[in-house]
């Protein structure tokens, strides 16, 4: 598959204020590679732009991710057309969710995440996050799979700040997928390199590499 482009477009209210979201990249399933640009139209009081590294392009990721070890990218398990529901949890400074569409155009190699963005945070000002994002995938069924993750954002009097995620993933209504045959345990690792972050702006790099979880070895018990 050559060079994917990718469409986002979200639309939502944090914190009480509308917020609407249009980005573009492009990704590479050879590299596992995305290269993505987010454009606000407003940054509500006690969100950040930040917030939207962990997006991981809406995500968009998981489907250009090498794949390693028996682990298996979205384009492996549908194609590249699924839907994906994520929690961000700051504790005690607020919450948000986001539910997203991504489809897939093999024909024309083109994508494109559409979804909404809801809650309300108090974050206070954030100069950066972690450079990776990790995420334990598990499936619970033939047509879902659950995701769990952790990660900080700093302050600038350098202050962690954990979020935790919790994420599904589960086909498109039209779509009658079955993800048994291929979906197991696994880890996503995408590292994020943050290149602008200002104002509405956030322009970012990530690169993706899914592992597969391996049983552990039968341990042998003597008297």
């Amino acid at each position: 598959m050559s060079d994917v482009k990718l469409d986002i477009n979200c639309a939502g209210m944090i914190n009480g204020e509308i917020v609407t979201v249009e980005g573009e990249g492009l990704g590479s399933l050879e590299r596992g590679t995305l290269g993505m640009e987010f454009r606000f139209s407003v940054i509500p009081k006690g969100f950040s732009v930040y917030c939207a590294a962990l997006w991981t392009a809406c995500c968009s990721t998981p489907t250009f991710a090498i794949e390693r070890d028996g682990g298996v990218n979205m384009l492996t398990l549908s194609g590249g057309r699924y839907r994906c529901e994520r929690t961000f949890d700051f504790g005690s400074y607020g919450a948000y969710d986001y539910h997203y569409e991504i489809r897939l155009d093999r024909d024309t190699d083109r994508m494109a995440a559409t979804g909404v963005i809801q809650g309300n945070v108090d974050l206070p000002l954030i100069a950066g996050s972690e450079d990776s994002f990790t995420e334990v995938m598990v499936p619970v069924g033939p047509r879902e799979v659950r995701s769990f993750s952790s990660t900080t954002f700093v302050t600038p009097d350098k202050e962690r700040i954990p979020v935790g995620v919790q994420g599904r993933y589960i086909p498109l209504a039209e779509d009658d997928a079955d993800w048994t045959c291929c979906a197991t345990n696994q880890v996503r690792n995408s590292f994020i390199n943050v290149l602008t972050a200002e104002g509405t702006t956030l322009r970012l790099e990530y690169q993706t590499v899914i592992d597969g979880i391996r049983a552990p070895a039968p341990v042998s018990f003597s008297n």
